[in-house]
């Protein structure tokens, strides 16, 4: 079975309809940082504590669930595999080339 990465996995995220603004994120081996931006395929992450001064992108594909009672977004990876994400140096929500 194969997961598209920009899309929330079915039950993951029950409240789909609602932000994930400033929630933690949280991987498998410990916090990431919280959500700056809820674009509905991917996360814009500020990676405090984890890496000062740096946002990640995470694909929601990798959200295992949300709690919306603690604020918290679970993924199912370790922090290591978003290392290699790509850095987010542009405004994703500005409209790019088409």
């Amino acid at each position: 079975m194969s997961t598209d990465l920009w899309e929330y996995r079915p039950g993951a995220h029950p409240a789909a309809d609602l932000g994930l603004f400033g929630y933690e994120v949280l991987a498998t081996d410990g916090p990431v940082g919280r959500v700056e931006q809820d674009t509905g395929d991917h996360l814009l992450v500020e990676a405090e504590p984890w890496v000062p001064g740096t946002r990640v992108l995470v694909p929601v594909g990798l959200v295992a669930r949300v709690d919306h009672l603690m604020l918290a977004v679970h993924l199912d990876c370790p922090r290591a595999r978003l290392s290699s994400a790509p850095p987010a140096a542009v405004d994703l929500a500005a409209p790019g080339p088409r």
